[in-house]
């Protein structure tokens, strides 16, 4: 099972809709999440494409990393899962405009949690 309509229908509202290139994504993105204290609050995405594939790992600071699975790219939108604590699935859904992410984290309980990032690598 993948995410209900509405966190996608939120971010194609403010979205162009544009076709993301594996160039606009793959690169090391990095994030803070609003409203959480937990340890997940901010990190960094390592976005690669291998095989036509997308891999996301999430880097946190001080509390290792996560291989995202799911992984979805359509549009600019780019939404994957995570396990926290190897229990707690949560997803990710992001719009991405040029060098700045934008979206939401979802937990199974339906709570939402802001995102927000920009690509730090590489530069170009």
């Amino acid at each position: 099972m993948f995410f209900t309509g509405t966190a996608q229908d939120v971010l194609r509202s403010t979205s162009n809709d544009q076709i993301l290139e594996p160039t606009d994504l793959v690169g090391i993105w990095s994030y803070r999440v609003a409203d959480i204290d937990n340890g997940y609050e901010e990190g960094l995405l390592i976005v690669d494409k291998m095989e036509g594939l997308y891999a996301v790992q999430v880097q946190l600071q001080n509390r290792g990393s996560l291989n995202a699975y799911d992984v979805l790219v359509e549009g600019d939108v780019m939404q994957f899962h995570v396990n926290l604590d190897g229990v707690e699935r949560v997803g990710v859904v992001l719009g991405i405009k040029g060098k700045e992410l934008e979206g939401q984290v979802i937990t199974g309980e339906g709570s939402r949690f802001s995102v927000k990032g920009a690509k730090q690598l590489p530069e170009n």
